[in-house]
């Protein structure tokens, strides 16, 4: 009988399974074990939050809530779902509700009206957050730059704004700040600069991040905050809730920190449902690997997506890259800023790419086409250190 260990993932459709061996590194900043009890966490995290009284006790019954979804949390919607009946199981009224989901995409804004109904969450509204456009965002702030800082406008004429992000290391890009409001609910222009920032200078980016997001927090009125802590499946290993700065501070200790060693090969893997599969999450995991990969090594990145957006599909320009960057972020393209983070890695390393593209597209993006198992384990075999990054999306 083979006792091998074996690591078992699965990004959407695609299966991973990968012997474990004395050059290969399973690794991930998440935690192993998962949990799917949402009613029972979320009614203990309000009941009892960090740094904050319990929650109702801060909420009276005419208060207008925004609750906050940043896109990309893993089994977010279920867990706001739970979050509004245990608002309106307390004395809050539907029809003071509002559910603000960052994303425009038609799936997903699908899923939460379909889990609504499940539900029987009848009358709470539910409003897309469209970075675009400008006519429902409200302007809180300027930067140090005396660049405008706009903010959805439900959030601003909330009474009570509450936010469900996913904890992320501050590198990660697109990370949500402590306050689950920025780059997420910000206008295009904000989250442009943000694209800039991150990709010309990351110790800007890391100051920025810090100073802007606690300023579009406290003018965003958020003084409450849900987090997420992800499991290396993609899924949901704890629930935190309270005073942001303390939910964020305990969120972040809870995440496995980097290997110190780098490697001649670093698969990524996306692990976790269909939501998961996403182009940010690609340029995430690619980041990541990045960061732990020999200079003159490859990275590999598993994630089910299927097509290529108008952002990634600028990435057969032969332009160069920092010219290219602009003017894709300019652009305001779907996945404009995954596509440019994408790029900037392309061009000091070969970045492989196992997907359900065909070849044909993965390779005329710029990527090298990974057909299964087979080739993956072949690139294995090849090198003398590998790491595998379960959960490389966060």
């Amino acid at each position: 009988m083979n006792n091998q260990p074996m690591i078992e993932a699965r990004a959407g459709s695609l299966k991973v399974t990968l012997p474990v061996s004395e050059n290969l590194l399973p690794w991930s900043h998440g935690r192993a074990a998962s949990r799917d009890d949402y009613a029972s966490m979320v009614r203990e995290r309000l009941e009892n939050p960090i740094e904050f009284p319990p929650l109702m006790l801060a909420v009276i019954p005419d208060d207008r809530i925004a609750i906050a979804l940043e896109e990309g949390v893993p089994d977010g919607i279920a867990i706001a779902c739970e979050l509004i009946r245990y608002l309106l199981e307390h004395g809050c009224s539907a029809d003071n509700l509002s559910w603000v989901i960052g994303t425009t995409s038609p799936s997903i804004l699908d899923g939460a009206k379909n889990a609504m109904a499940s539900h029987g969450l009848d009358g709470v509204r539910l409003v897309a957050h469209d970075p675009q456009d400008q006519e429902n965002h409200a302007y809180i702030a300027a930067s140090e730059s005396a660049d405008p800082i706009y903010v959805q406008r439900e959030l601003i004429d909330a009474d009570v704004v509450l936010p469900i992000y996913c904890i992320r290391t501050a590198e990660c890009p697109c990370a949500s700040d402590l306050f689950g409001i920025s780059p997420g609910f910000t206008d295009a222009a904000t989250q442009q600069r943000w694209g800039l920032a991150w990709l010309d200078d990351n110790s800007t980016h890391l100051h920025q991040h810090e100073k802007l997001s606690r300023e579009a927090g406290w003018l965003a009125g958020v003084q409450f905050a849900l987090a997420v802590v992800p499991s290396i499946d993609g899924k949901v290993a704890e629930i935190l809730a309270g005073k942001p700065e303390a939910v964020f501070r305990q969120g972040v200790e809870q995440l496995s920190p980097l290997p110190n060693e780098t490697y001649d090969l670093v698969i990524g893997i996306v692990d976790g449902a269909p939501q998961q599969q996403t182009w940010l999450s690609v340029a995430r995991a690619a980041v990541l690997a990045d960061s732990i990969c020999h200079p003159n090594g490859k990275v590999v990145v598993c994630c089910d997506v299927h097509k290529a957006t108008p952002g990634i599909r600028d990435l057969r320009s032969d332009a160069p890259a920092e010219q290219a960057n602009k003017r894709l972020l300019r652009s305001h393209a779907e996945d404009a800023f995954p596509a440019a983070v994408l790029r900037s890695i392309c061009v000091h390393r070969s970045v492989y790419l196992m997907s359900s593209l065909s070849s044909t597209d993965t390779e005329s993006l710029g990527f090298a086409y990974v057909d299964g198992l087979h080739s993956l384990e072949h690139l294995i075999e090849q090198s003398d250190s590998v790491c595998v990054i379960r959960g490389a999306q966060y």
